[in-house]
């Protein structure tokens, strides 16, 4: 009976031992797995790349609501790169929206500023800055070119010019820039030409003159003739022909723009 016993109780310790090594051996085999596991899971977390500023070009597009202004006009103006991103697009934003328009007849200009009175009300200044862009009939021109009369369109921002468009009269010194530029005479014999004095000048060269202003400027050769002769204050057929498809009453009394353009 005791043999019996102890033998039970042998067979008890040896299957205890068994039992507790095999734990142990598996504990050691599932912890490799298990930091295994958990660094799998680590490398599989990917952060999602952060979204880019916008560029100062899309915020100038998405905020500019005026026809007659170009994102290029604004970023020159602003003194900004088009692709750049913008380092504070709602700070952009708010300046692009502050941009107005403003259109009326020339009353005045000077290097530092323009006054314009728009049609029935009081005329309003305007400062030009060495950013502002101006153009008179089509051409890029400096504001000596501007003459007291023209109809102005412009934009501005907080009361400086931004870009200003004129058109008005065919002046005496657009003919003589031009003619100079076409035909290479010197500025003082286009200039005793426009005074009415042809007689230094040739038959030919004088036909090749006429015929160059009636297809540059689509002038009349009886206008013309007219011009050569030193007699500015002709019909008012000629003069309405010079204002680029303007009006003349909108550009005021007739023979005041004429002395005007003389000046």
């Amino acid at each position: 009976m005791k043999k019996t016993l102890f033998v039970l109780l042998v067979i008890c310790v040896i299957s205890a031992l068994f039992i507790t090594v095999a734990i142990v051996g598996a504990k050691k085999d599932s912890l490799p797995i298990s930091q295994l596991d958990s660094s799998e899971k680590k490398e599989e977390v990917v952060s999602p790349p952060a979204k880019p500023l916008p560029t100062n070009r899309e915020i100038i597009a998405s905020n500019l609501i005026l026809d007659n202004l170009t994102p290029e006009d604004v970023a020159e103006f602003l003194n900004l790169n088009l692709d750049d991103s913008a380092s504070s697009p709602e700070v952009l934003a708010r300046q692009v929206s502050r941009f107005t328009t403003f259109s009326g007849l020339l009353q005045a200009a000077t290097e530092q500023s323009i006054s314009v009175a728009p049609l029935f009300d009081a005329p309003e200044d305007f400062a030009l800055v060495e950013e502002s862009k101006i153009e008179r009939n089509n051409e890029q021109a400096p504001w000596q070119k501007l003459v007291k009369g023209d109809r102005v369109d412009l934009v501005a921002l907080d009361g400086q010019v931004v870009r200003l468009v004129a058109s008005g009269l065919i002046t005496k010194n657009d003919i003589k820039e031009t003619v100079t530029e076409a035909t290479s005479l010197p500025p003082e014999l286009v200039d005793k030409l426009l005074q009415g004095d042809t007689k230094n000048l040739e038959q030919e060269a004088l036909t090749s003159i006429k015929t160059y202003l009636t297809s540059y400027y689509g002038i009349p050769a009886g206008t013309l003739d007219a011009l050569f002769s030193g007699n500015f204050n002709v019909s008012r057929e000629m003069i309405e022909q010079l204002v680029l498809g303007r009006l003349i009453n909108a550009l005021g009394n007739n023979s005041q723009t004429i002395s005007n353009t003389d000046s």
